[in-house]
């Protein structure tokens, strides 16, 4: 047992020194340093509720995300928004209005690289940014009507995200359906437990380790993910009734103000992932049908941003630590979208 203990401990140290040194010299997919410290968890301490009940930022609020793979600041502006603009300052001949959840907020991401400065800077219009973590298109569309009225702005781009934008009408009996509720409940605490002790296990490893370089690089070429998060695969969703709900506040949102609009859809990792290994046409599903019909019917343009995803850079559109868009996939995200337009 003692030998078999101290060949364990000599062939660990042997590996992490090999991978040290295939780290340096850049020879891995990916070629992280390790922080060599514990992860401290996000407060979430620029989130407030407002008198609605909807979730928004404080204003005039600065605070830091620190992750295992990012160290990034927010701020927040005169209304709240992410950004540094006044928004009571704007042209409406160039001004953008941008809604959506945490993708347009741009977790993880310096604030000059996220999709709406990108925007912003590329076409010189002012992008007001609407994005907001844990937000669907229910109180979506509660804030878009709240603040909407406030600003000029002649452009609208709205990011949906089939991974959890699909929500479902509240019930009016609650012992109806009682025993599958509790069933899916219990699916979905494994699930979540699982997704934790596998989270804890990479991050551990991420941290203190350059042979997470070696296992992550070498998941990847075997078309293992090793994200965190946004583990739905959100493009092949079924359920009609949730589906019919959700895209009413969507359309709301579109027809709400009659300017020129533009739907984003996002996949997730795991939506490229099973696109990729299935080819099921998820066009053909009730789902995106009827988002392309909301679109033909008010004159929206429709980006699907799964048609665009190059497969073999498909880990670079996302962190490493979760599920939205790093640097690079904000900005595959900005490019697609000004040449789906033709500006």
């Amino acid at each position: 047992m003692k030998k078999i203990s101290v060949f364990i401990f000599i062939f660990l140290i042997t590996f992490e020194l090999f991978s040290l040194t295939f780290t340096k010299l850049g020879l891995f997919i990916f070629n992280e340093t390790p922080k060599y410290s514990f992860e401290k968890k996000f407060l979430h301490d620029w989130i407030k509720y407002d008198e609605d009940g909807i979730v928004w930022h404080k204003k005039n609020y600065k605070t830091r995300h620190i992750s295992r793979c990012f160290d990034v600041e927010y701020e927040t502006n005169n209304i709240g928004a992410r950004d540094y603009n006044d928004y009571f300052k704007n042209d409406q001949n160039k001004s953008i209005m941008l809604i959506g959840d945490s993708f347009a907020e741009g977790p993880g991401v310096e604030i000059d690289k996220i999709f709406a400065k990108l925007i912003e800077k590329k076409t010189g219009k002012k992008v007001l940014n609407f994005g907001n973590s844990g937000t669907e298109p229910k109180s979506q569309l509660i804030r878009y009507k709240k603040f909407g009225s406030n600003f000029n702005f002649d452009e609208l781009i709205y990011f949906f995200l089939p991974q959890n934008d699909f929500s479902n009408p509240i019930q009016n009996s609650q012992n109806k359906n009682t025993e599958k509720a509790k069933n899916s409940q219990i699916r979905l605490f494994s699930q979540i437990n699982l997704g934790q002790i596998k989270y804890q296990i990479v991050n551990i490893l991420s941290r203190f380790t350059y042979s997470y370089n070696f296992f992550r690089s070498a998941a990847y070429s075997m078309d293992i993910n090793f994200n965190y998060g946004y583990e739905n695969l959100s493009y092949f969703y079924k359920d009609i009734e949730s589906i019919n709900y959700t895209y009413n506040f969507l359309e709301e949102i579109i027809k709400f103000r009659s300017v020129k609009s533009y739907i984003v859809i996002i996949p997730t990792i795991y939506d490229i992932n099973r696109f990729q290994k299935t080819q099921i046409n998820y066009k053909d599903l009730y789902w995106y049908k009827k988002i392309l019909k909301i679109a033909e019917n008010n004159n929206a343009i429709l980006i699907d941003l799964m048609d665009f995803i190059d497969f073999k850079k498909k880990a670079f559109y996302f962190h490493s630590c979760d599920g939205h868009w790093s640097e690079f996939g904000n900005f595959f995200a900005f490019e697609t979208f000004l040449s789906s337009i033709n500006y």
